[in-house]
């Protein structure tokens, strides 16, 4: 009697066949099924045509803790910052936001907002990203989230680039991550839920802004405003799929 292999690994003799296409597999090859076993093949296309659950935001639902770009983020932050103080000093002088070279150099736009000096700066900074990123990256999912957070990042610096001196010099997360507060603030008051803590640390941001030396409220203001306004587009798409999709 022949031995059936398997259609996939001809060296290796099948245990059992696929459920869906009834060809031989080998135990490598088995991939449990609601009934039995599939083939590789198509377990894939089973996994593709199952429908993709989205949040009320419009994001891809996905389970577990698989807030991936927060993660992300918060270490190319820790990275450049490592690299910018401990390895190659001039990775500072090359990423922070200089509004004279904006239009010539535009990648410090976006590179400044990755870019800290000083240790408490960047705790403060990636504290408040580890607090709200896995929370928004939830709501939105992780593309709509990364189109927030680097949005915000550059509303932060493109204020400072038309608001601030032309000589003076910007850096860090603080226009990124107000962007997120200020996402979360238009999230929670279109949902009817509690904003006061919110409202609370804006309004200390905004003192702090302006209380302390150096501190770049052009930055912190662009990044709320561009991040408030990235959330409303985000819930007038949302709620436009709703209607289409009732009106179907």
């Amino acid at each position: 009697m022949t031995e059936t292999v398997c259609y996939r690994h001809p060296d290796r003799p099948a245990g059992v066949r696929c459920q869906r296409c009834d060809r031989p597999i080998c135990p490598a090859c088995m991939n449990s099924a609601a009934v039995g076993f599939q083939c590789p093949n198509c377990f894939n296309e089973g996994a593709r045509s199952v429908p993709r659950t989205r949040t009320s935001l419009g994001g891809i639902q996905r389970g577990g803790s698989q807030q991936v770009v927060t993660y992300t983020i918060l270490a190319l932050n820790v990275l450049v910052f490592i690299v910018a103080r401990y390895v190659s000093p001039q990775v500072l002088n090359d990423f922070v936001m200089v509004p004279v070279l904006a239009s010539s150099e535009p990648w410090r736009l976006l590179t400044s907002a990755f870019t800290h000096v000083q240790l408490f700066h960047i705790f403060s900074n990636l504290f408040m990203l580890w607090q709200l990123g896995p929370m928004l990256e939830g709501m939105l999912g992780r593309l709509r989230f990364t189109i927030l957070y680097l949005l915000s990042a550059l509303g932060g610096s493109v204020a400072v680039w038309l608001l601030s001196a032309p000589g003076g010099a910007t850096l860090g997360a603080s226009g990124a991550v107000l962007g997120l507060v200020g996402a979360l603030l238009v999230i929670h008051r279109a949902r009817g839920l509690d904003i006061t803590w919110i409202i609370m640390y804006v309004a200390v941001t905004a003192f702090l802004s302006f209380a302390i030396p150096n501190v770049s409220w052009e930055g912190h203001l662009g990044g709320f405003v561009v991040g408030a306004a990235t959330a409303w587009v985000f819930l007038q798409l949302s709620k436009h799929k709703r209607r289409n999709n009732q009106a179907a």
